[in-house]
């Protein structure tokens, strides 16, 4: 890679690739809604541009004038919060992601890669579930974006990668995920609350998940669907009262208090034997070590 765009850029997975491209002076055509805060350093290797993905001819002006080789696409509006559950902000992402895949084509660029997520595997569960809840129907929405951009990049030729994200946490990570969430609530002493736990799962660190993410775009890859996992999963439990424990904190996890939300997972969904076998070894942080680093800037 020499030249890429990243859009999401000031979040936490853009920002932390984007740091790994400066290390190996790859150019960053750097794109979000805001960089006030930014979490970007000051380099030479990057351009920051503030404008919404709904400016899309601001972006198609960029493009023209850079040659990029590489585009990931990270943005992504209701991750957390209300937003999550609203069909029309998830709809909005769908053709967000779609006409960043158009420009990526109409602007030469060899390859284009996008965020996934575990949670698009919650909808085998849809069909035996009364009631819903936001993660749901982000997961659909994640979903029909991979479809229909599967379509799309094959239709026009475009070499992409759908890049499916297992549950990410690391340092400043404050997106209410289920590691967030745990250490939020028990380093202010407050009990964190979770269903029965039964269900197997899956948690990445984010240094790990971003040498699997800079691989996929380096390298020639023989898929264009990855799970991106620690390749470790175990009982959802398991890792709780493992957090609880490296905490000192163990008697504020509180599994079963909440109603089991009927979502169930399988080994297979979590098997990255795939992207291993392309890309080579990418996992280097036990769970145990990524807690640890996570607490020492939380």
């Amino acid at each position: 890679m020499r030249k890429v765009v990243v859009t999401g850029a000031n979040g936490f997975i853009g920002s932390t690739l984007i740091r790994k491209m400066i290390d190996h002076h790859i150019q960053v055509i750097a794109i979000d809604m805001t960089f006030s805060p930014s979490k970007l350093p000051e380099s030479e290797y990057i351009k920051k541009y503030s404008l919404s993905l709904s400016e899309i001819d601001k972006l198609r002006e960029l493009l023209e004038k850079n040659d990029y080789d590489t585009f990931y696409h990270f943005a992504w509006r209701g991750v957390n919060g209300k937003e999550k559950a609203d069909p029309s902000v998830q709809i909005e992402n769908i053709d967000m992601t779609l006409n960043c895949a158009k420009l990526a084509y109409e602007s030469g660029c060899k390859k284009f890669l996008c965020a996934g997520t575990i949670a698009e595997q919650a909808i085998s569960s849809l069909d035996s579930l009364i009631k819903t809840n936001g993660g749901m129907m982000y997961g659909v929405a994640k979903h029909c974006t991979q479809l229909m951009l599967e379509t799309y990049c094959k239709n026009v030729g475009l070499n992409y990668v759908w890049m499916q994200f297992s549950n990410i946490y690391g340092p400043q990570n404050k997106t209410g995920n289920l590691v967030s969430y745990t250490l939020e609530e028990i380093l202010n002493n407050r009990e964190a609350t979770f269903g029965p736990a039964l269900q197997i799962y899956d948690f990445i660190y984010i240094d790990d998940l971003i040498n699997a993410v800079y691989r996929l775009g380096e390298n020639e890859t023989g898929a264009d669907n990855y799970f991106i996992g620690s390749g470790s999963p175990k009982i959802l439990k398991d890792y709780l009262y493992q957090i609880g424990t490296i905490c000192g904190k163990s008697e504020l996890i509180k599994i079963g208090l909440r109603p089991d939300d009927g979502i169930k997972y399988s080994a297979e969904m979590f098997d990255n034997s795939k992207l291993i076998s392309d890309i080579g070894e990418y996992v280097s942080v036990t769970f145990e070590e990524g807690i640890k680093r996570t607490l020492d800037n939380f």
